[in-house]
């Protein structure tokens, strides 16, 4: 009867156990399925684009190969398997020839179009929009490369 009750006590803690472990798996692998965004701050010259991948990533996103125009991501709204919306400020130069005006303008981000390199799920496109034009600049969709400096452009 000792020996009954030890092997039911014994089988009901590692169904415990493994119940908790399905419970992480679970969750880290849906954490590791959610799509990142490269490219963050900016693009490789010389290596591949594929590093540094960020889930939610803020601050600095370079779209311009001169530094005429960059985003500086300030929050996330929505980040899903498919689609992730945020806010930004854009600032694009606004004068040339020895000229360094930036115009400024609070824009909506929208990541989508998502692809898999090496398992790891990544947005390929991203749509900004403005409310109006800002130094010439409209609301526009942006390709990711997965070489070069930006690896964010048109």
């Amino acid at each position: 009867m000792k020996l009954k009750k030890t092997i039911a006590t014994a089988a009901l803690a590692l169904a415990g156990a493994a119940g908790m472990l399905a419970t992480s798996a679970g969750t880290f692998a849906q954490a590791s399925t959610l799509p990142v965004v490269y490219g963050v701050p900016y693009g490789s010259t010389s290596l591949s684009n594929f590093h540094n991948g960020k889930v939610r990533p803020t601050g600095m996103l370079m779209w311009t190969g001169d530094g005429s125009g960059w985003f500086t991501i300030n929050s996330w709204s929505s980040w899903t398997g498919s689609n992730a919306y945020g806010s930004a400020t854009v600032h694009v130069r606004s004068c040339w020839e020895t000229c360094r005006k930036y115009a400024t303008e609070q824009t909506t981000l929208h990541f989508y179009q998502v692809s898999s390199h090496n398992g790891q799920h990544y947005f390929t496109r991203l749509h900004f929009s403005l409310a109006h034009n800002v130094a010439g600049l409209g609301s526009s969709t942006l390709q990711f490369f997965s070489h070069g400096n930006p690896a964010w452009y048109y």
